[in-house]
């Protein structure tokens, strides 16, 4: 009896393990190749928002709206009298420089006689400085502009630029 229920449970584990198997192939092969017929039966539906309130007609009677002015008008102008304006007299100074003590020059050593190198006259094939050489290094943005070498149109830039979004 023991057995056999060790056996049930052990084919049932292996029948389970099994059946998620395939639905797994089931999982790839749908991402791999999706069918694009199929639809939502909703996807068409018109919404309907309930019922309309019902239009009625009523009866009004006629009222007067005064006419209100949001201006207001004044009876007389007023003057002021200005009073004129009068600037100051400034006074000007000559302004003072303070002189600075004649500048002192000192004596100095010479230099001891510097002796030419035994490389002076010797010379070597060097490369160019790195600031010459052109820039080879490409990333993709790059490769497609210069794959088309003329200028962009503005549209064309922004096409470029937002690839990625």
């Amino acid at each position: 009896m023991m057995r056999r229920s060790l056996l049930v449970l052990v084919f049932l584990a292996l029948a389970t393990a099994g059946y998620a198997q395939e639905q797994e192939r089931k999982l790839v092969d749908r991402l791999l190749s999706p069918n694009t017929k199929l639809t939502n039966s909703d996807q068409n539906k018109k919404f309907k928002g309930g019922s309309e309130a019902p239009t009625r007609s009523a009866a009004t009677k006629s009222f007067y709206v005064s006419e209100k002015h949001l201006s207001k008008t004044f009876v007389a102008d007023r003057t002021a009298p200005t009073t004129s304006f009068r600037t100051r007299n400034y006074s000007t100074q000559a302004a003072t420089v303070s002189t600075l003590p004649p500048t002192r020059s000192y004596q100095t050593k010479q230099a001891r006689d510097i002796s030419p190198s035994a490389y002076s006259t010797k010379k070597y094939a060097t490369r160019d400085f790195a600031g010459n050489r052109p820039f080879v290094g490409q990333g993709k943005s790059q490769k497609a502009l210069h794959a088309q070498d003329r200028p962009l149109t503005i549209d064309e830039v922004r096409e470029l630029l937002n690839k990625n979004k």
